[in-house]
């Protein structure tokens, strides 16, 4: 009897340690990709900061003719953006990708200015100065992008809108692509966005020192604890709803997002709304950089087919 005792014990302890190694890893590594303090986040934040104090051309810009405006998200966080009203009835609506902010989108915004388009640049939330703690990968992002659509419109009505994004910002993009839009969104442009979350974070984890058996955790307490299921943050699934054509952008080299998930992006759309840009030599977010006059040429085409 006591040696059954003594051995229902040492299973019980065993299971607790366990459960407790369980809710450890999953907390920490969750804290990891997903938090704003996360240290995955937190590093591509420091570099983009450090590219800024090098390039002080960039908040002169945004600080010069720039608004900064707000939104109430449907959950109850403030976000902000910036807003430049050139006297247009054309917008482009900016969205940057993970760990970045309004700022990365300079060289965009002047792309767009070029063309005589009113610009709104936003912070996501859980970045920059807007409020949230958890970042979802596109799944409340693309809902809040519906929101500033809404906003904007409020400011004039009659405005034709293109959505841009890079990164997580694409993904968001064509997420919001998926559902009920204004008539007034009247095309799209992803560069290097991600086909699914649940492949992209898989994907990061494999270049971290993380095991697979991490990621796994990683992702059941997601689902469990935040209500966040990876595997149904699904692009390809949002854009075979879309009835807008979408121009998707990505570097050959992209080292991030892997350059083969723009294709599985492009399948899902018909071949009359689809329109493809692999930029040759471009890791992940450089396509800009490496041939920017190329780059502002296909651009400028997809826009005078659909929006002026």
């Amino acid at each position: 009897m006591r040696f059954f005792l003594i051995t229902m014990f040492v299973i019980l302890v065993l299971i607790l340690v366990i459960f407790a190694f369980y809710l450890l890893i999953g907390y920490f590594s969750f804290r990891f990709a997903l938090s704003r303090r996360g240290k995955l986040k937190r590093g591509i934040e420091l570099k983009s900061r450090n590219a800024l104090s090098s390039q002080p051309e960039i908040s002169k810009y945004f600080s010069e003719g720039f608004e900064k405006i707000e939104m109430t998200s449907n959950d109850g966080l403030k976000l902000y953006g910036f807003y430049k009203d050139n006297n247009q009835n054309k917008l482009a609506l900016l969205v940057h990708g993970y760990g970045g902010d309004h700022f990365d989108m300079y060289s965009y915004a002047k792309i767009f200015e070029e063309r005589g388009y009113d610009i709104c640049a936003i912070d996501n939330r859980t970045h920059g100065i807007s409020e949230g703690e958890i970042l979802t990968m596109g799944l409340y992002e693309h809902f809040d992008l519906i929101e500033w659509i809404k906003k904007l419109l409020s400011k004039k009505c009659n405005y034709k809108i293109v959505l841009f994004g890079i990164s997580m910002g694409a993904s968001t993009v064509c997420m919001s692509l998926g559902e009920n839009l204004p008539n007034n969104v009247i095309c799209a442009i992803e560069d290097c966005g991600y086909d699914n979350a649940n492949r992209q974070m898989k994907y990061v984890y494999s270049k971290t020192k993380l095991a697979k058996l991490f990621y796994k955790i990683f992702y059941d307490y997601t689902k469990r604890t935040k209500d966040i299921d990876l595997k149904a943050i699904d692009v390809n699934e949002k854009l075979r709803n879309s009835k807008i054509p979408v121009l998707f952008i990505h570097g050959e080299k992209d080292d991030f997002v892997p350059t083969e998930m723009v294709y599985s992006l492009y399948e899902s759309m018909p071949e009359n709304r689809r329109f493809l840009y692999i930029a040759k030599e471009a890791t992940h977010t450089k396509s800009i950089d490496v041939n920017e006059k190329e780059y502002k040429k296909i651009v400028y085409n997809f826009l005078d087919k659909y929006c002026m």
